[in-house]
């Protein structure tokens, strides 16, 4: 299926996701950064479905970033590893909820609506004419 005009432009939202959480990703934890990076590739994230609605998911976790999955959701907490690590490098934690949280990725968001919206206007102007 090719992509429409108004589906296009949400594969730059994904990147804007992808470039934001990987550089909150820790670096010293098997790879991670680079493996997440060339996985959360756009195709891979954005998923359309026959309606037209569309769904991102950024991998945190990716085959062969086994750790990921901790510095995002670290089990448990008081003492131990984790909550050692967490405490040194608290800004690496949660890094894929920060990401969509980040002022560029909502920004991008905020664009890509207002591009849809003014194609939806436009779609709709095309059809009044033709009717």
């Amino acid at each position: 299926m090719a992509l429409s005009k108004i589906q296009l432009p949400l594969k730059n939202v994904a990147k804007t996701i992808r470039n934001v959480a990987s550089k909150l990703a820790p670096r010293d934890t098997g790879n991670l950064r680079n493996v997440m990076r060339s996985y959360n590739t756009p195709d891979r994230m954005v998923k359309f479905d026959k309606s037209g609605g569309a769904k991102i998911t950024l991998y945190f976790a990716p085959p062969g970033a086994t750790y990921g999955k901790y510095w995002n959701k670290p089990y448990g907490s008081g003492s131990g590893r984790t909550a050692t690590i967490k405490k040194r490098y608290p800004q690496h934690f949660d890094y894929a909820e920060k990401a969509y949280k980040d002022p560029s990725v909502k920004r991008a968001i905020k664009e890509y609506t207002k591009s849809l919206g003014k194609q939806i206007a436009t779609d709709l102007r095309e059809a009044v004419r033709k009717g």
